[in-house]
């Protein structure tokens, strides 16, 4: 066995040849933040804040008419504006300069750099992934997946909207079921179903998925397969189950359930969800600095956004699920 003779970065990556890759030890499965970055993120100019209209009632006004009946003109309103305020995220990356002079080769300094911004970039999104199931305690956090995916008892506001009066942004809570069943995730599928709208991925903690897995062993049925997975999470090296066709992935982050050895379940619809950025802030590096009263360099990793769910009715979650 070859012996390591590199013990800290500088000795590591000057006196050795080091695969221009790094390996993550630390920030284990960040699924759902690396699904939504690539497929449900959008870009805007920016403003004051981020807006978008609900529609929460029907027109009150026209129908049949005959000949020559008078036409209402009457209208009535059936739209309010949820806002959501800009979140901001950054990741630091100095180099002081007795660091630049050991790494004593352009080669190693390209390679410390590197590993420097890699290692920044690995946990700009390993924040942002925990902020993506923020619970709101943070108000300079994202307002993530346990404010938007909620009736109430986590967050009794969402979209500067009171939920109380405001029903349409209550989500499907079942904090009643203790035991995970066919039944009880056929009813979470069936109410959250509005129209042509229902959740199209189930993620939760790896002791639920292979709670669920069990469950279908033991009632003759095989949710995993040569079709069983989302193609999207495949390619990037995740696997999951599926449930009536829905993708059930593990997240790391997803948040406890009854307590810390069992996670809540989430059905999420992601067809109304976005990850709103502004400008230049999606994992900006911004150029080294030099500090006045410091021999160092800095910059930073910049992110500007949030994540926005313009439907939680069509969402639910499971919050007691032990057995």
């Amino acid at each position: 066995m070859a012996a390591i003779i590199g013990t800290d970065e500088v000795t590591a990556l000057s006196r050795h040849l080091v695969m221009p890759v790094i390996t993550d030890q630390v920030y284990g499965t960040n699924a759902l933040w690396f699904r939504w970055n690539r497929a449900n993120k959008r870009q805007y100019q920016g403003g004051t804040h981020i807006e978008a209209p609900f529609i929460y009632d029907t027109l009150s006004t026209g129908g049949a008419y005959q000949g020559y009946d008078v036409l209402s003109t009457a209208q009535n309103e059936t739209v309010k504006n949820g806002s959501w305020d800009w979140k901001q995220h950054y990741v630091p990356v100095s180099f002081d300069a007795r660091t630049i002079v050991r790494m004593n080769t352009p080669l190693a300094a390209a390679n410390e750099v590197t590993l420097k911004w890699e290692q920044a970039r690995m946990s700009m999104a390993s924040n942002l992934g925990t902020g993506l199931w923020s619970a709101g305690t943070n108000v300079k956090d994202l307002d993530g997946i346990q404010t938007m995916i909620d009736d109430g008892g986590v967050s009794a506001n969402y979209a500067s909207l009171v939920r109380s009066s405001n029903t349409y942004l209550n989500s499907n809570d079942d904090s009643a079921s203790t035991t995970l069943t066919w039944t009880a995730l056929m009813n979470m599928r069936s109410n959250t179903n509005k129209g042509g709208h229902f959740p199209s991925i189930i993620v939760s903690r790896k002791e639920q998925y292979n709670r669920f897995l069990g469950l279908g062993v033991a009632n003759q049925q095989f949710p995993v397969g040569p079709t069983g997975h989302d193609e999207q999470l495949y390619s990037a090296g995740f696997w999951n189950a599926c449930f009536e066709g829905i993708p059930w992935i593990v997240d790391d982050k997803c948040p406890d359930g009854p307590d810390t050895s069992n996670s809540s379940i989430f059905f999420i619809d992601e067809d109304p969800i976005d990850i709103v950025i502004t400008g230049d802030r999606d994992f900006y590096m911004r150029d080294f600095m030099v500090p006045t009263d410091q021999d160092a360099m800095v910059g930073y990793l910049l992110w500007m956004g949030n994540v926005i769910n313009r439907r939680p009715q069509t969402s639910g979650v499971f919050r007691a699920i032990a057995a």
